[in-house]
């Protein structure tokens, strides 16, 4: 009797001398309201994001609240966690927790919960703002030749890029992750372009990255590197292009560890939704043709019946998709009338919508800027408030279909001139190739692609469709670090079925087997690879391409199940 006494004396003094689970307000005396910022290390990716509104403050100490905490027997060291939580008043660190599913680390003490935290710590993380640290680099490069560029082999290190500026008056310049590039038409004049580029590493860099400096036609082209700093920029390195063949070099970054980093702080990402672009410009005699393959397992129908929307809706939203993005041919159009519709049966179901700005005519040739620039003033002033148009920090989005058909000069003129109107949309402009143009980050809120035809020509290139996507969403995602007053990007991941358009007159016949689900299970992990604000479905019923996942006669619900089941593992 006196054994058992004498070991539940012992077990008592080793947990903490209560019995019992204890609250939080036990082990932190403090309050909300001295707490100015909360950082939550993320343990899976190593990012940091911070939580400096009240609410958010309010949020967490809600949740520490909530659970109770069971001193364990062992307090052996452990590693790997899922969030480190850090609370501060000013400076001072008044608090260290670090969780695990089911357990927690305060200030080195560990205890167990009565209930995984995971979800609602995994919701506050992603409310709250990015914070990195990052070393900036500058890149100036002139030439008198016709065209210089630099390529980077070795992208790993560069979280995105910023055109910052041209001297002279260059006929062509750009950015990308890879590269920078600045041209005229003849050479004998001077011209430049200035980049700015974020780059990270976790430990130490070892190997120098490797560059290839091209020139053409005859003059003479330099690179001046610099480190940039709150005291401005320091000259880094400098190279010379010789002329003659592409001249290559290895930028030694390995002086930066040396060198204090940056902190620069990502605006909160929207809500993931999952999107579908919807064709409203079906008449009951648009089906009588030798181009489709296949046919809606809902029979032939008109765009213009609300009975046919309602289904659309209702099957897409059982699918795990939050919207439409309805492809609008302009003002008075057939589009138009169906777009009202579609918001009508949107808003009624909790379903959401956004315009596909149709920018290219029937002929393939880009809108005049004063038409686009009316256009948009009356869709956003038309549109923008309907309660079932998505928006972004209160504006309303615009997905731009073959955006690079205007110039981004022409965009910067269009833009103003919407907002002088007191309209402030937010556009989504499409990049082309494999590697996205920065300086469009500059103009548009956000990049996304229509066609994975146009990164990947045929079904075992599904490998560079993963990579594009990856860079392509790194870039779109760090922009905001580069920025001097950080704004959202958005990136939106592309995902489709298949595409033939062997059939239609005039096209080149280009062709991805659908591979009963396969392609489409391929691109959706491409895409979450990416880590995607939201995902782009191409697309619900476009026929003719033959990129439908709506139900059809030959396939069925098959791709409405695969969506379903991508959906709920992503969201």
């Amino acid at each position: 009797m006196k054994k058992n006494v004498l070991s539940l004396i012992v077990l008592t003094l080793l947990a903490g001398c209560t019995l019992g689970p204890r609250q939080f307000g036990d082990l932190y005396a403090g309050d909300a309201s001295a707490i100015t910022r909360i950082l939550l290390l993320n343990g899976i990716n190593g990012e940091t994001h911070v939580i400096a509104a009240p609410d958010g403050i309010a949020a967490f100490f809600d949740l520490a609240g909530s659970l109770n905490y069971t001193r364990q027997l062992n307090q052996a060291p452990r590693g790997g966690y899922l969030y480190r939580v850090e609370l501060y008043a000013g400076e001072e660190k008044t608090l260290e927790m670090v969780f695990s599913s089911q357990e927690v680390a305060v200030n080195g003490v560990y205890y167990d919960l009565d209930s995984d935290a995971r979800a609602r710590l995994d919701t506050l993380y992603a409310s709250a703002v990015e914070q990195i640290t990052f070393h900036r680099l500058r890149f100036e490069l002139t030439t008198t030749a016709r065209g210089a560029r630099i390529t980077a082999k070795d992208t790993q290190y560069f979280l995105t890029g910023r055109l910052m500026g041209v001297t002279g008056a260059p006929l062509k310049q750009g950015v990308s992750l890879q590269s920078v590039w600045v041209g005229q038409e003849t050479g004998g004049n001077s011209v430049g372009i200035t980049a700015d580029f974020a780059v990270t590493w976790r430990g130490r860099m070892v190997q120098p990255v490797p560059y290839i400096f091209e020139q053409g036609g005859d003059g003479s082209s330099v690179l001046r590197v610099y480190h940039v700093t709150g005291e401005g920029p320091a000259l880094l390195a400098e190279i010379t292009n010789p002329g003659g063949d592409p001249y290559q070099f290895a930028l030694d970054l390995s002086p930066l560890d040396a060198q204090p980093r940056l902190t620069g702080e990502i605006p909160a990402r929207p809500a993931k939704m999952l999107w579908a672009y919807y064709y409203p410009w079906y008449y009951a005699n648009s089906w009588d043709t030798s181009i489709l393959q296949d046919q809606p397992a809902m029979g032939y129908y008109g765009s213009d019946s609300r009975a046919v929307i309602e289904q659309h809706v209702a099957m897409a939203k059982g699918a795990g998709i939050d919207g439409f993005i309805s492809s609008w041919w302009g003002p008075d159009s057939d589009t138009d009338d169906n777009l009202r519709t579609l918001l009508d049966v949107a808003q009624a179901h909790n379903f959401a919508v956004m315009i596909n700005f149709e920018l290219l005519d029937g002929d393939g040739q880009p809108r005049p800027d004063a038409q686009v620039f009316e256009w948009l003033r009356y869709a956003v002033s038309e549109y923008g408030a309907h309660p079932a148009y998505v928006r972004v920090d209160g504006r309303p989005v615009f997905v731009i279909w073959a955006s690079s058909g205007l110039s981004n000069a022409s965009w910067e003129e269009i833009l103003p001139q919407l907002m002088a109107d007191g309209l402030e949309p937010l556009l989504i402009g499409q990049f082309s190739g494999e590697w996205a143009r920065l300086d469009d980050l500059g103009v548009f809120d956000g990049l996304y692609q229509y066609n994975i035809l146009n990164v990947m020509q045929s079904n075992d290139q599904v490998a560079t469709l993963s990579q594009v996507y990856e860079r392509t969403g790194r870039a779109a995602h760090y922009y905001p670090l580069l920025m001097d007053a950080p704004v959202l990007r958005i990136w939106a991941a592309t995902v489709q079925p298949g595409y033939d358009d062997l059939l239609i007159p005039g096209r080149q016949g280009a062709v991805l087997e659908r591979q009963e689900g396969a392609l489409y299970r391929a691109a959706f992990d491409a895409a979450l690879y990416s880590n995607p604000d939201w995902i782009f479905i191409t697309s619900w019923n476009e026929w003719w391409e033959h990129t439908y996942i709506e139900p059809s006669q030959d396939f069925g619900d098959l791709y409405l199940q695969i969506t379903r089941e991508y959906s709920e593992t992503w969201k």
